[in-house]
């Protein structure tokens, strides 16, 4: 009988053992998922990529140092800068010095809590327009512990214009363009407060056109409303662009002249002037008659706006 050399014959293979079978299996599969993976991650990151670059939101994401990591299509767009000269700048390097440390200031501010912060912001676009966007900064971070400050920004400008325009409608007198009685209240009423706290006193006028109704009667209610657009035009003329001039009733004027102390005669005197180019206007075939009163408040008063209307207005009473 031949004895066994303990060799295996040549061309022969030694078996793999099971464990490591087991082991190349498990490095196959892993490999496998990281190949499925990553394409899987490549097809969505192109879907997100196409899913921001078609919104109409500005989105951005920037490092810690406040560097442009990525932006949408539409953020290029606005600023007019190409990705490739954008990407890994700083606002610093994109924007004017004092929007660059108004951003930097919000991102930090970011950065430094967990919360988002929502904020209303103007920017200017590539066509030099200032445009009124909601924005919302929020902060993150990623695998390797790195902060970033993310952003999304909404053109608000439409709204808020059509706001504006709706407020100014509600303060507004439509045949003047004087501020109305409501206008008068919201403007000069913190006003008098303001001049109180400066330890400055203002002057209070109200104007009544007596016979108006005498106008109107004769040469009509176009005549009429020429005669009161006449009237505030001229009202205009005869005071700073810093006091409140309105028209709080059909045929009556109010004016607040903030920082006016010593200046009741020199107020007299304008209005004086004023009336005297009113009354010499052609329009005028009626009797016409002009009341006027001022009055005078110090620093140390306490009525409220509507109790001063009502005291001038008993003074031009018992004038007339």
């Amino acid at each position: 009988m031949s004895q066994s050399s303990g060799t295996t014959a040549a061309g022969d293979e030694a078996p793999i053992a099971p464990t490591e079978v087991a082991r190349l299996r498990e490095a196959l599969a892993l490999a496998h998922a990281t190949v499925e993976s990553s394409e899987r991650f490549s097809r969505h990151g192109l879907l997100m990529q196409a899913f921001m670059d078609g919104s109409a939101q500005l989105a951005w994401l920037k490092d810690e140092r406040g560097r442009l990591v990525w932006a949408n299509r539409h953020w290029f767009e606005q600023f007019g800068v190409d990705e490739s000269a954008a990407l890994d700048k700083s606002d610093f390097e994109l924007f004017p010095e004092a929007e660059a440390q108004r951003i930097r200031a919000l991102d930090l501010d970011v950065l430094g809590g967990h919360a988002p912060r929502h904020s209303i912001e103007t920017m200017i676009g590539r066509d030099g327009r200032e445009l009124i966007w909601r924005v919302t900064r929020f902060p993150f971070h990623d695998a390797a512990g790195q902060r970033y400050v993310g952003g999304l920004a909404e053109d608000d400008t439409e709204r808020v214009r059509q706001h504006e325009v709706a407020h100014r409608q509600t303060i507004t007198d439509n045949l003047t363009g004087l501020l109305n009685r409501n206008g008068f209240d919201a403007q000069a009423e913190p006003e008098l407060l303001r001049a109180r706290r400066r330890g400055s006193s203002c002057t209070l006028v109200c104007i009544g056109l007596d016979g108006l109704g005498g106008v109107n009667e004769r040469l009509g209610s176009a005549a009429s409303d020429a005669l009161i657009s006449l009237a505030s035009m001229i009202l205009r003329k005869s005071f700073r662009t810093t006091d409140i001039v309105a028209r709080i009733g059909d045929d009556s004027f109010a004016i607040l002249a903030p920082d006016s102390y010593g200046e009741v005669d020199v107020i007299r005197r304008r209005l004086q002037a004023a009336v005297a180019e009113l009354s010499a206007n052609p329009i005028l075939e009626a009797q016409f008659d002009f009341r006027i009163g001022l009055l005078h408040c110090e620093p140390a008063g306490s009525e409220s706006l509507a109790q001063l209307l009502e005291l001038v207005d008993r003074q031009m009473t018992a004038a007339s």
